[in-house]
């Protein structure tokens, strides 16, 4: 239903960029820079400053993998700067994988003015995909190594359909080049190291184990109470309901009831609860003894399937992190200085981000902390040997 309300009215353009990241968009990127740029500002109180110093750096609105099939196509506004002269180019990423040249477009950015760009998306390579996972801009080779300014970042939402109504594509207000096949693809950022949105690690619902289990532990108590109630109400235990009544106390109901009469209604009773009971015992209770058994086994396997998952993303955040910097040739102190750099955003990002990505951001955090040690062991040694 929701879908085909939305597809009638079509949807709101999504946000990356307006004095802030927004809509869980994050910054990932290689590049020197500023995200709170006072001037030039196209509009509102702050814009982007990037000052690349080789070519191939760049900016990452990194987003976990989201569907762009409500959107055409990004907009955003360029400044070369008071010197201009750079080259640069954007490109839609895939499940945090840099794409291959010619998904990609390049332009070259304004002299001390602000410029419009729209891309389609198609451009990008990443139409109607359901696993994109962010934009880049970075510079390309030849252009100038100037600081650029990039503003107000968004994606356009397709037009409604109109009824009786010739569609009209909107032509793109920047000529975007395609990416020459000759081009390096781009430097892959690392993952984000998931909220889903989010806890304690998360199974495929994004609910977690430990109150999975607790949810089912509290309906089967819940059942219990229901059937006990049922049983009271049913009869079960009171001697006046479960009494088999004699024939000549039918037939005189008007007489009084005799002692042996209430005797016999008092053993008719207990046995019938006592058969009652038998049954409870031998066939109900197993049985949801057995349920919550399995439910409990069954929740502590995802809870340990999901903590080795964590554990493999996170040494995988941190093996292309090390790729990274070995493409880099940093050295020893520059390789310290960005280990001690990422320490930092992980522990900014454990007080923003939901519980769904915080055991993951933990677990990166502990190996980065580990490498960095490591790091700072090798420096103090190479000193003492020095």
């Amino acid at each position: 239903m929701f879908l085909l309300l939305a597809a009638h009215c079509g949807a709101a353009d999504l946000v990356i960029y307006s004095d802030k990241l927004a809509n869980g968009f994050q910054d990932r990127s290689w590049s020197p820079r500023s995200l709170t740029n006072t001037s030039p500002v196209y509009s509102g109180k702050y814009s982007i400053s990037a000052s690349p110093t080789a070519a191939w750096q760049g900016l990452y609105f990194y987003h976990q993998d989201f569907d762009v099939s409500p959107y055409a196509s990004v907009t955003f506004r360029v400044n070369g700067g008071p010197e201009g002269g750079q080259r640069l180019q954007i490109l839609g990423l895939l499940s945090n994988d840099g794409q291959t040249p010619g998904h990609g477009c390049n332009f070259p950015a304004p002299t001390n003015q602000w410029q419009t760009i729209t891309l389609p998306l198609a451009e990008l390579g990443v139409a109607d995909k359901t696993n994109c996972s962010g934009f880049s801009i970075q510079l390309a080779a030849g252009g100038a190594t100037n600081t650029y300014y990039v503003d107000d970042i968004q994606l356009d939402a397709k037009p409604a359909p109109q009824a009786h109504a010739p569609a009209i594509a909107a032509a793109p207000l920047v000529a975007a080049t395609p990416m020459p096949a000759s081009a390096p693809a781009a430097v892959t950022p690392s993952p984000v190291i998931p909220a889903a949105a989010a806890p304690v690690p998360m199974n495929a619902t994004g609910i977690s184990p430990a109150w999975w289990i607790a949810g089912v532990l509290t309906i089967i108590t819940v059942l219990l109470a229901w059937l006990i109630l049922m049983l009271r109400r049913s009869g079960v235990g009171r001697a006046d309901a479960l009494a088999v009544v004699p024939a000549t106390a039918v037939a005189r109901r008007d007489a009084p009831a005799s002692a042996e009469d209430w005797q016999q209604r008092a053993r008719a009773a207990e046995a019938m609860a006592t058969k009652q009971a038998q049954i409870l015992s031998e066939k109900v209770i197993p049985e949801i003894k057995e349920f919550a058994k399995q439910s409990l086994v069954q929740g502590l396997f995802a809870q340990r399937n999901a903590l080795l998952e964590t554990q493999q993303r996170a040494q995988q955040e941190l093996a292309q992190l090390e790729a990274r910097l070995a493409e880099l040739q940093l050295p020893l102190q520059g390789r310290i200085l960005a280990y001690e750099n990422r320490i930092t955003e992980l522990e900014r990002e454990l007080e923003t981000r939901g519980d769904e990505m915080r055991e993951l951001t933990r677990a990166t955090l502990l190996l980065v902390r580990q490498k960095l040690e490591e790091e700072k062991k090798r420096e103090n040694e190479r000193s003492r040997f020095n």
